[in-house]
């Protein structure tokens, strides 16, 4: 007789299986630090597994479609460069000059959007005893991160293998300028995704700086090449000095003191902090 082999479980049952278990280690009563650190890993863990699944299994091309949104970015901007009949206004490659302003852009669209929305599509697991607004924030960014470095690398693949001259002078620099709008968009979600939360008109403006960001970003201009009265107020939208950064690490040739990496820090911390307080003060409100 044959042996009937039994149902494998599925990735998402696993996941659940691992929450509840990890939910059991929060319920007990005394634990150590290090098993509610543990613990709360694994909520963690699970929840990213989750999003993981949604991403790539949700619809069959959905992970596709995200690699190729940077590419359809430059192409679009490509098209109204060359109906205005306009060069890059650095280097030789209209193509690259696009690139480096669209690929920073879309990191921190990737994270801002995700994130923001992290606690409306995950709902329903914040409604289980120890899941918290934290497990899920925390789980949502690293599939971003995760997301972000795959998107870099396709991109510029995919504009070598094309044809393009790929040729970037300061690498190091290059990474953490994307590294940086990576985790400004991951900052700024945190913080509309929790005042969200609270106040519903926030999340209406934080989808209104998605234009604004990307009309103001300097993707298809130089910002310190603006007239000064421009530029000045310009310099306070943080998007515009990354781009400009990205650029700098790029050009061997481009200088520019346009980039304030301190303004960029503190606004980051700014975003988290607030959001941080609001959180704890509000605990119990947003728990709801």
């Amino acid at each position: 007789m044959k042996s009937e082999s039994l149902p494998m479980p599925s990735s998402s049952a696993l996941a659940s299986a691992d929450t509840r278990r990890a939910l059991a280690e929060l319920d007990a009563t005394g634990p150590r630090f290090s098993q509610r650190l543990q613990a709360h890993f694994r909520v963690v863990r699970a929840i990213y597994l989750r999003d993981v699944q949604t991403r790539v299994a949700g619809t069959r091309f959905g992970f596709l479609l995200s690699l190729f949104q940077p590419l359809a970015h430059i192409a679009l901007l490509l098209t109204i460069y060359y109906i205005l009949g306009r060069a890059a206004p650095i280097g030789t490659d209209t193509t690259m000059f696009i690139a480096t302003g669209a690929l920073p852009f879309v990191l921190w669209l990737y994270g801002f959007r995700q994130v923001k929305t992290a606690p409306q599509t995950n709902k329903r697991l914040t409604d289980f005893p120890g899941v918290t607004l934290v497990d899920v924030l925390i789980a949502r960014s690293i599939v971003e991160l995760l997301s972000s470095a795959g998107v870099t690398i396709f991109t510029l693949s995919a504009l070598a293998l094309i044809g393009f001259d790929v040729v970037i002078f300061d690498s190091p620099k290059f990474v953490y300028a994307l590294f940086q709008a990576y985790l400004l968009g991951v900052c700024m979600g945190i913080f509309f995704a929790i005042i969200s939360r609270m106040f519903f008109i926030f999340l209406i403006i934080g989808s209104l700086m998605v234009p604004l960001f990307w009309v103001t970003s300097g993707t298809i201009f130089i910002p310190s090449m603006l007239p000064e009265s421009i530029a000045y107020w310009i310099w306070f939208l943080p998007m515009s000095q990354i781009v400009d950064a990205t650029r700098t690490a790029y050009y061997g040739h481009y200088l520019s003191d346009f980039y304030n990496g301190y303004y960029i820090a503190g606004l980051m911390l700014s975003f988290v902090t607030i959001g941080v307080i609001v959180m704890y003060v509000c605990r119990t409100k947003l728990s709801e």
